[in-house]
């Protein structure tokens, strides 16, 4: 059992989120505590809808979101109907706790009772305050009102009927609250976003060394020194004099650019509105509050100067303000820009979290694909389609270029990875859902390097950079892992992220720091937390991810098979890797790993999966047998052996047939 699900994932999510919610419930009861199934499933879909998706991850914010936003939005139900939820929610995460699946990051539990408990008094009027409610939930609790069923469909459409005739009383001014906050986008289920794989960052002082060495950060430097103490005159138009210019393109050296397109030549130059990238210097200086204009005179701000010696700082800065600088980076208007400014403030942002993350360099010709079908030009005619995408190409390498004079990407040439191809149909004429990318591009990027074709140009994130992403991507509300910040995770948490979340490459250096800064005794933590786990499909990850990550590996297996606990669980990775053979376990052994098997398809598939299993199993009429075998193996996890008893009934009733 996984704690976060792609939302294609529908079916996989709901068999979680009964699974929680059933066992949740049940736990509850045995400790004596409240806990409606009804809340605990809501609270789950919350977290699932969320941007992040994290089941498992719980703050005091989110605690509070719930109670006071999503539900009063979304849940159609009186206050008095659910005034069980703050106390529902506080069992949620107190068996999310107990069962060790709360997710690292997250606040301690005595602060998340604590919100949910001063909730708890606010809880009543946000649920009953109409206008708090979602769009949706307005017209359904007016429907309710009026005596009218929302689950009964004809009913329904005749309320709408009455709506539209003007028959139906509401409180108007509440559903212009309501209808105001829907246009303005504030919807308190903004959606998953993509998740995105761990990263690695070298210490902060290599960083700061990076950014001190970026070609603009001298430059911003430079310029702030040329202008000294009293600035310089501007033209009536608000532009550096010709002959200023002309000066400052010597000492910012953009005349000697790596872009013959956008890079500065002062001959026969008649205005300096003429020199692109240096117009671009200065927008820069100006967006990242370096200088400004006062009574026409470029003059550096005196409050920056601290700044100025802070090259992180400084480059942060400049980095956050490229989004202001689509005027100065587009291709300039007499030339017919593709994209508008309102696209570059979105489109630059999505570039550099395409690239976060990616373990290899990227092909810039996918990026300009991506770029393209991200502008929605699909309305356009052939006769300009060809045109427009030749424009936007080229914006997209202004953009690249500007970035590269940041120090945020390294433009590079080569052979591109196989792995960039994998969504591409063999076939360019064939429509693969990303676009026409020419044949020629597609042949460059399937090549090898023994092919003889050419390389291919390709981009990829400087360090700088992606630290800066990730600070982007978290606040935002995503998930961006760096590597080496589950250091101070408890051992479930460590593997329970790492099964879920982290590739291979990233997997071995997380464990490898985690046992750096812990006691000797780390591996048998680590043991301890696969043995601790009640749900079985999540120890078999998490026993994984160990046995991989382990010098020990097989030998720590077999070494496990013997274990009351694990034995199971190590049994059948040792048959899944190869290690061992069917043939070579003892009876009890197969009545265990058929149990295992069993209890994990359960968690995972759902009680109607398990019961095709079964029946498939030759013959039918051997079915019963098969679980009969499962429930009486005496397997360790008698929880999940429990609920296999609700396959029961209805495999004697598929078998009677």
């Amino acid at each position: 059992m996984r704690t976060h699900y792609d939302p294609t994932e529908n079916d996989e999510f709901e068999v979680a989120k009964n699974l929680l919610v059933r066992r949740c419930a049940e736990w509850a009861d045995r400790q004596q505590l409240t806990a409606d199934p009804f809340v605990l499933a809501a609270a789950l879909d919350f977290r699932h809808t969320g941007i992040d998706g994290r089941l498992a991850f719980w703050t005091k914010e989110l605690a509070g979101k719930f109670l006071l936003i999503w539900m009063p939005r979304t849940i159609s139900a009186r206050a008095e109907e659910v005034s069980s939820a703050p106390n529902s929610l506080r069992t949620l995460i107190r068996y999310l706790h107990h069962t060790e699946l709360i997710e690292a990051g997250s606040d301690h539990l005595t602060d998340i009772e604590a919100a949910i408990t001063d909730a708890a008094t606010e809880f009543p009027q946000a649920m009953s305050d109409n206008g708090n409610f979602g769009l949706a939930k307005f017209w359904a609790m007016t429907a309710i009102d009026s005596g009218v069923d929302p689950t009964d469909h004809a009913a329904m459409d005749r309320f709408v009927e009455r709506v539209h005739e003007d028959t139906v009383e509401y409180d108007s001014a509440a559903l212009q609250r309501v209808t105001a906050r829907h246009i303005d986008g504030d919807h308190v289920s903004p959606g998953q976003a993509p998740m995105v794989p761990p990263v690695s960052l070298p210490p902060e002082d290599e960083l700061a060394e990076t950014t001190e060495n970026s070609p603009l950060v001298w430059r911003l430097r430079e310029l702030v020194e040329w202008l000294g103490r009293d600035g310089r005159a501007l033209t009536d138009t608000g532009r550096l004099k010709l002959a200023d210019a002309r000066e400052l393109v010597t000492r910012l050296n953009t005349g000697d650019t790596i872009d013959p397109v956008i890079g500065d030549r002062t001959y026969r130059t008649q205005s300096s509105a003429e020199l692109t990238e240096l117009g671009l210097i200065v927008a820069w200086a100006k967006k990242t509050r370096v200088v400004r204009v006062v009574k026409n005179r470029l003059v550096p701000i005196a409050k920056a100067r601290p700044l100025l010696r802070d090259s992180r700082g400084l480059w942060n800065k400049a980095f956050d303000a490229i989004v202001e600088l689509g005027d100065e980076i587009l291709e300039p208007p007499r030339y017919g820009p593709a994209m508008p400014d309102m696209f570059f403030r979105e489109i630059v942002p999505d570039i550099l979290r395409s690239l976060f993350g990616m373990p290899e360099a990227f092909p810039v010709v996918r990026l300009q694909e991506n770029v393209w079908l991200s502008c929605g030009f699909d309305d356009l005619d052939e006769s300009r389609r060809g045109l427009v995408r030749r424009l936007t190409d080229n914006e997209v390498w202004r953009i690249l270029r500007a970035l590269d004079l940041l120090g945020a990407v390294e433009l590079t040439t080569g052979i591109a990875e196989p792995t960039f191809l994998a969504d591409l149909a063999e076939d360019p004429a064939v429509d693969d859902g990303i676009g026409a990318l020419q044949a020629a591009e597609r042949g460059n990027l399937s090549t090898t390097p023994d092919s003889g074709a050419g390389p291919v140009d390709l981009v990829r994130l400087t360090p700088p950079a992606t630290a800066r992403v990730r600070i982007w991507l978290l606040d935002e509300g995503r998930y961006a892992p760096l590597v080496g910040e589950l250091t101070e995770a408890t051992p479930a948490q460590l593997l329970g992220t790492i099964a879920e979340r982290h590739p291979p490459e990233a997997a071995r250096e997380e464990i490898d720091r985690w046992l750096s800064v812990h006691d000797s005794d780390g591996p048998e933590r680590l043991i301890d937390a696969v043995r601790r786990c009640s749900f079985r499909s999540r120890g078999a990850a998490m026993l994984e991810v160990l046995a991989t990550n382990s010098n020990e590996g097989t030998t720590l297996l077999r070494r496990l098979r013997s274990d009351h606990v694990l034995g199971p669980l190590a049994v059948q990775n040792l048959v899944n890797n190869g290690a061992l053979d069917q043939n070579d376990l003892t009876e009890q052994e197969q009545a265990l790993s058929l149990a295992e098997q069993l209890i994990q398809a359960l968690e995972t598939s759902g009680p109607e999966a398990v019961l095709e299993m079964l029946l498939a199993s030759p013959p039918p009429s051997g079915a019963m047998e098969v679980l009969s075998v499962a429930l009486n193996s005496g397997h360790p996890a008698t929880i999940g052996l429990e609920e296999l008893h609700i396959i029961v009934e209805p495999l004697e009733r598929a078998t009677e047939k």
